[in-house]
Formats: structure tokens, sequence, C-alpha cells
């Protein structure tokens, strides 16, 4: 079988989680050949169908055309990589806790991706990279409504063996073809997107590991140029900067 291979429908993603002893979540997926947006397939499905409690909808696409980035930006999503957003019923988060849901995102990926012997780190807030360069990229998304929390969404673009920018990096590229397979990787995000979860009954830990993977220990103000040293993560997710005796809290 050419584990490059680009499967049509979800069957075989479907199979790969269901092989996986630590998958307890049920999920309801679609597959677009092309579109313009997961996050656009996404807000749509969810227009006709309200999220079940006990049952996460999850829509990815073989390429997006304009997939969503951080603030806005363009997400270079061509074939050959996992490219989904996913919707899932939950309660007990606040409004500014964003940023955490996307950490818990992104270390619950770095876990799987790390079971493949690479060393994976985050560049704060939703961004995975390899040698300083991109791999993966998390959008996270909070709705309320009259002040209750109604659904946690993600989206995640991850370069498999697609062709990526200069500044960018795929697995391919990392570990050769071992596990190059998007069906198997598919379910690696919908899995980490389950172990999310976990992470969000314990902030403290979530953060301390966070902490850990860090891509660098300095943040350079882009407005003044200045470098402060990150002391760390706080409980909404925020970064904990510190420059001499000052010391500020930034959001993204």
């Amino acid at each position: 079988m050419n584990n490059h291979k680009l499967d049509k429908g979800v069957g075989l993603i479907y199979r790969y989680h269901k092989l996986t002893q630590s998958s307890s979540r049920s999920w309801r997926l679609k597959l677009k050949p092309t579109c313009a947006s997961t996050e656009i397939e996404l807000s749509n499905w969810i227009a006709e169908k309200p999220v079940k409690e006990n049952q996460s909808i999850a829509v990815f696409s073989t390429c997006q055309r304009f997939g969503q980035g951080q603030s806005g930006r363009i997400w270079h999503s061509p074939k050959g990589g996992v490219w989904v957003s996913a919707a899932i019923k939950r309660e007990g988060l606040r409004e500014n806790d964003s940023q955490l849901y996307g950490l818990a995102v992104a270390l619950a990926l770095v876990e799987r991706i790390e079971r493949m012997g690479v060393n994976v780190n985050i560049k704060w807030p939703n961004d995975l990279l390899v040698d300083g360069q991109k791999l993966a990229g998390i959008l996270p998304r909070l709705y309320f409504r009259g002040g209750k929390l109604r659904l946690l969404r993600v989206g995640v673009g991850l370069n498999v063996f697609n062709n990526v920018p200069k500044e960018g990096i795929s697995l391919k590229k990392i570990i050769g073809d071992k596990k190059i397979n998007i069906n198997f990787w598919s379910s690696e995000v919908l899995l980490a997107i389950e172990r999310s979860l976990d992470f969000l009954e314990n902030k403290n830990y979530l953060c301390s590991k966070v902490k850990q993977r860090l891509w660098s220990r300095k943040y350079i103000d882009k407005e003044t140029g200045y470098q402060w040293d990150i002391k760390g993560i706080d409980s909404s997710g925020r970064l904990i900067l510190l420059k001499e005796d000052k010391e500020k809290v930034l959001s993204s």
C-alpha cells in the first residue's frame, strides 16, 4: 500500500481511531476534497445540525484554498497535510480561556508527535516547531451564549507530506516515509483534541508542561524591540514576562 495515498471518505480515519485504545470519544466526520476553509465548512455544519453532547464533529479537507491561521493570516494547506476543524460540547471554561485551550491542544499534539521520536517545541501561543521551522498551527475558539460556554472549536493544520513554505517543515522531511499516512495522522490529531480536554482539568500541570516545551525562553516585543525573559504561563494561557524588575502578562 502506498503510504502517501489520499483515500476518499473518512472510513480509514475511523478505522485508525478505533484501533487506538485511548480513544473514548464518539466522532462524526466529514471529508471535503477541496474547500475554501474547514472553519467555514464546520460553521455551516453546526448551523444545519447542532453538536450533540456525546458526539463531537470534525471536518477534514484534502486541501484548502483559504485556510485560516492566527490573526486572519492564510494557512498554506495543499494536498498532503491534515487540515481539520473540530467542535466539542464542553462546559467549565471562562471567556478568556481561549489561549489556554489552544495550548492544551498544542501540548496534546506534541505528545502524539513525540511518540515518533520527534523533538517538538511550542511557539506561544499556537504553533508547533521543529528546529525552528513550523510543523503545525492551531486556531482555538470558544463559543458562548448567554454567558455560558456552548462549544469548544479548534482548527489544526499539520504538515505531513505536503509541500511547505520556506519557514515550514513536514513530518516526511523529519521522519522519512515511516508512518507517513494521512489517515493515521488525521486520527492522531483527533486523539490530541480528545487529550486536550484532560489537560484542562489540571491547569497548573498544563502550564508547567507547556513551559518545558517552549521554543524560546525569550520574547521580543514587536513594537519596541525590547527582549523579555519568559517567566511562565498563567492560568489563562498568557505569557508572564520579566525584564529587570518589571513584570507583565501578554495575551496573543
